[in-house]
């Protein structure tokens, strides 16, 4: 079986020309400055025009490398020990996607897209293209539930099937790829947004085992339920619905709560 790799283009850059516009209908003049840390002029008007717009909210930057491999310090300067090098080539969608935490002078700390959850270190400013997003998602265990909020308004609610690959209740994860499979094969459906915090292995997406990822649910009736294989599963549509409609960013976060 071939496993094909679909990468979205929305809010997501390129080495070329970084995009670093915001969700349409949504304005904040703060936001020019266009990466992590850094303040605008008018950010006090900015955070007054806020208070009335409900797209408003945190806004997510996202590094990807220029790159075909990006190294990763352990602290902002250029003498640091090298933590990690990150190859597009270990990606399975051939590109490097970090989640930006902050960025000193022409330093970017990182939330790295494998390795331990919640691994972090620093890269050349110069080194990645930023872009920018205001889309984050929540899944409730308890509830099985994930809910897909753009700033504060509520994108998508739907259940969730939660198999043995599943993050625990508190880890905080982001999307580093999208992966499409042909139709109506494979234990996760046609897509599967694969999620931070592990190494993906394509042998891995064809089984159907070992994949930390938001993936079509082999069986439908088991949603709002806990499942013996797989991670998170939800409807087909719905996901189809999150690629094709709402269009979630590399880069958007997801937390794992009660």
């Amino acid at each position: 079986m071939v496993v094909s790799l679909l990468v979205l283009g929305t809010a997501c850059s390129t080495p070329d020309e970084p995009d670093l516009s915001l969700p349409s209908n949504t304005t904040r003049s703060g936001d020019e400055a266009g990466s992590a840390g850094e303040g605008g002029a008018d950010e006090g008007a900015a955070e007054e025009g806020e208070a009335d717009d409900p797209l408003a909210g945190e806004t997510y930057h996202v590094a990807q490398a220029v790159d075909a491999e990006l190294v990763v310090r352990t602290s902002a300067q250029e003498g640091a020990n090298e933590l990690v090098t990150l190859s597009a080539d270990d990606q399975l969608s051939g590109k490097v996607i970090c989640l930006v935490e902050q960025q000193v002078g022409n330093w970017v700390e990182v939330h790295l897209p494998s390795g331990p959850d919640g691994r972090k270190g620093w890269v050349d400013r110069d080194h990645v293209a930023l872009s920018r997003h205001r889309f984050r998602i929540e899944i409730s265990r308890a509830e099985h539930e994930l809910t897909v909020y753009i700033g504060q308004v509520v994108a998508l609610t739907t259940p969730v099937s939660l198999g043995p690959d599943a993050p625990a209740e508190g880890d905080e994860r982001f999307i580093k790829e999208l992966v499409q499979q042909p139709p109506a094969t494979g234990t996760y459906r046609t897509y599967a947004y694969g999620l931070s915090g592990s190494d993906h292995d394509r042998d891995d997406f064809t089984a159907g085992s070992g994949v930390v990822a938001i993936h079509g649910a082999a069986d439908p009736a088991a949603l709002g339920g806990d499942v013996p294989t797989g991670a998170v599963g939800i409807a087909g549509d719905v996901l189809t619905r999150l690629v094709d409609t709402i269009g979630l960013p590399l880069g958007t976060p997801v937390e794992f709560v009660e």
